[in-house]
C-alpha cells in the first residue's frame, strides 16, 4: 500500500475555511461575529424571558482542527477522515484553526495512555480508519508518506470539527449545557465546512451528534448497522456513527483498549468496512 498526500489542496482547504471562519464565526480580531450567538448565549444563559442562570458559563468561537496532510491518498485514491464531536466543552473563547491544530498536535506528543479518553477514541478510530489495528504503540500512530522525510502522525492527517463551535458548561467543569438551539443554529457552519472539507468518511461521536448531522444528510444509504453512505452537505461520504468514547456506560464506552466490547464489537467492524469500500473506489 503506498500513502501520500496533497498539501497543496489541504493549504487550499485551510485557506478557504479560515476566510469562511473569519467571516462567519471567529473574526480575525478574535471576536464572535456569528449572527447566532446572541441566541446561543441566551439559550444558555436566560435573559428577558428566561430565568438567567448563574452557574453557566458560555465560550464563544472554538474551530476547528485540520491537519497538514488532511488529503491523504491511498493507492491513488483519496482518503479524507472527518471526525465529528458536539463540543470542545472548555470555557477558553476565540480559538482559530491554528490553535487548534497546535492543541491536537500537543495530544498526539502525548503516550496512548496519557491521552484522554476522547483522543484515545480518536486515535483507534484513526488507525482503523488507516488499516490498522487498534494499539497503544507509537509506530502504529505514525504513516510514512511518499515524498516527506519523517513520519506523520495521524493526527495531522485527519479533520475534527464540532457540531457546536461555542462550549456550554457548568462553570468550572466540563458538564456541557449545551442544547438543540446551540445544535440547530451551527449547522450551516458545519455545512460549510463539510463542503470545504469534503471528507470521505465522517466519524461521528455521539448519538446526539450524529441526530444533529441527519439535519444535512440527504440520499442516505445503510450499508452497515453503524455505517451509511449519504450526501452531507452536497458532499457524497460514508458515515459511521457511534456513541462517544468516553461514554458512561461500560457498554458504549471505547476510549480504553481494554474492557471495551463497543470498541471491538462494533466501532473495528465498521471502519474497517469502511476503508475497504474507500480504498476499492
Amino acid at each position: 500500500m503506498t500513502l501520500s498526500s496533497d498539501t497543496i489542496a489541504t493549504g487550499s482547504r485551510i485557506d478557504r475555511l479560515g476566510q469562511y471562519m473569519a467571516e462567519r464565526v471567529l473574526a480575525t480580531s478574535g471576536t464572535c461575529v456569528c449572527r447566532r450567538l446572541d441566541s446561543c448565549r441566551q439559550s444558555v444563559l436566560g435573559g428577558s424571558r428566561g430565568a438567567s442562570r448563574p452557574e453557566a458559563a458560555f465560550a464563544a468561537g472554538q474551530l476547528s482542527h485540520v491537519g497538514h496532510h488532511y488529503d491523504l491518498v491511498v493507492d491513488g485514491v483519496p482518503s479524507r477522515t472527518l471526525v465529528i464531536a458536539m463540543e470542545t466543552g472548555r470555557a477558553r473563547e476565540g480559538v482559530t484553526l491554528k490553535e487548534r491544530h497546535a492543541e491536537v498536535m500537543k495530544s498526539a506528543s502525548l503516550a496512548f495512555t496519557e491521552r484522554n479518553p476522547h483522543m484515545r477514541g480518536v486515535t483507534s478510530a484513526l488507525r482503523l480508519a488507516a488499516g490498522r489495528d487498534p494499539g497503544a504503540d507509537r509506530d502504529g500512530e505514525h504513516l510514512r508518506l511518499d515524498g516527506v522525510r519523517s513520519p506523520v502522525h495521524l493526527f495531522d492527517a485527519y479533520a475534527m470539527a464540532n457540531m457546536r463551535l461555542c462550549s456550554a458548561v457548568v462553570s468550572g467543569t466540563s458538564k456541557s449545557l449545551g442544547n438543540a438551539t446551540m445544535s440547530r443554529n451551527c449547522a450551516p457552519h458545519m455545512a460549510a465546512t463539510i463542503n470545504i472539507l469534503e471528507p470521505t468518511l465522517c466519524i461521528v461521536q455521539g448519538v446526539e451528534v450524529h441526530k444533529a448531522l441527519t439535519a444535512l444528510m440527504t440520499r442516505r444509504r445503510r450499508l452497515a448497522p453503524h455505517l451509511e453512505q449519504a450526501r452531507v452537505a452536497g458532499v457524497d461520504t460514508l458515515v459511521a456513527a457511534f456513541t462517544h468514547p468516553s461514554a458512561m456506560r461500560l457498554t458504549d464506552h471505547w476510549g480504553r483498549l481494554t474492557s471495551a466490547p463497543y470498541l471491538y464489537e462494533t466501532v473495528v467492524p465498521t471502519i474497517r468496512l469502511a476503508h475497504r469500500l474507500i480504498t476499492a473506489s
